[in-house]
C-alpha cells in the first residue's frame, strides 16, 4: 500500500515522515537526563567545610611562601638569611601541597556524583600539579645547600611552579563546570563563581605558558594573578560559610 500512497500522495507522505521524525527527535531531547545534582546532607556540609579550611591553608601558605620568604631569599645579600628564608618557604610549600592533596581527594568524593569522569580528571590534574611543584622544591633544597647558586636554582624552581600551574589551570576549568552542574549554587552565585574560576583557568594557562616560553609578556601580565586570588578566595569563602541547598533549574520550554 505504501508504494501506491507514496506515488499518489508524494508530498503528503514525505511531510508525514518528516513530522514523525521531528516528533521523535523532540521527544528524545525532552527525555534526556539532566546531570545528577548533589543532595545536601550533614556529610556533604562537613566535607565542604573541611575542604574550605584546607583551601584557606593553601592560599595563606602559598602566598606567604612566595611573597614573604621566597622573595626575601632572592633579595637578601647574606647567605644565612637566604638559607633561613628558603627553609621557611620550603616548609610552607609542603604544607600547601599536603592541603592540596586533601582538597583534591575531598572534591573527588563530593563531585563524582555530578560527573565521574570530570571529577576524576580534575583530581588527577590537581594531584599532578602537586607532584610537579613538589618535584621543583628539590631545586629549592639544592639552593639551601648551595646558596651561592641560589639565583639560577630558584629560576629553575619557578619554571617548575609554572609547569604545575598548567595542570592546575585545567583542573580549575573542570571544577567550574562541576560546580555549575552540582545544583548547590544559588542563581546569583552561579552567575559569578564559575565564570570567575574559568577566567582564572585562562589566566593560569596563558601566564604560565608565556613564562615557560620566556616571553616578556609574562611579567607584563603578572598583575592579572589578582583575579585568580580573588576567585579562589571567593571559592574558599563559599565552601566555609555557604549553606548547601539544592537549587533546581526549571526546565526550558
Amino acid at each position: 500500500m505504501y508504494p501506491c500512497k507514496y506515488e499518489y500522495h508524494n508530498g503528503i507522505f514525505r511531510q508525514y515522515i518528516d513530522n514523525k521524525r521531528i516528533g521523535m527527535k523532540v521527544h528524545h531531547c525532552c527525555s534526556q537526563r539532566r546531570p545528577p545534582m548533589l543532595t545536601p546532607s550533614p556529610l556533604l556540609h562537613t566535607q565542604l567545610r573541611r575542604a574550605g579550611v584546607a583551601y584557606v591553608v593553601i592560599i595563606l601558605a602559598g602566598m606567604s611562601s612566595e611573597m614573604m620568604f621566597r622573595a626575601a631569599a632572592l633579595s637578601s645579600g647574606e647567605m644565612s638569611q637566604t638559607v633561613s628564608a628558603l627553609r621557611a618557604s620550603t616548609l610552607l610549600d609542603c604544607v600547601m601541597i599536603g592541603a592540596d592533596i586533601y582538597v583534591a581527594l575531598t572534591f573527588y568524593a563530593v563531585f563524582r556524583a555530578v560527573d565521574p569522569q570530570k571529577a576524576l580528571f580534575a583530581t588527577v590534574l590537581r594531584l599532578m600539579q602537586g607532584a610537579v611543584i613538589a618535584g621543583s622544591l628539590m631545586l629549592q633544597l639544592c639552593a639551601i645547600h648551595a646558596p651561592d647558586q641560589a639565583a639560577w636554582l630558584m629560576a629553575a624552581q619557578a619554571d617548575g611552579y609554572d609547569l604545575g600551574l598548567l595542570f592546575f589551570a585545567l583542573n580549575t576549568a573542570l571544577m567550574a563546570q562541576l560546580l555549575c552542574h552540582s545544583g548547590l549554587l544559588s542563581p546569583m552565585t552561579k552567575r559569578v563563581l564559575p565564570p570567575l574560576l574559568m577566567t582564572s583557568a585562562l589566566i593560569y594557562g596563558v601566564n604560565s605558558t608565556l613564562a615557560l616560553l620566556g616571553s616578556n609578556f609574562a611579567e607584563i601580565l603578572a598583575p592579572s594573578y589578582a583575579i585568580p586570588l580573588v576567585s579562589e578566595s571567593a571559592f574558599a569563602l563559599w565552601l566555609l560559610i555557604a549553606q548547601p541547598r539544592r537549587f533546581e533549574t526549571p526546565p526550558q520550554s
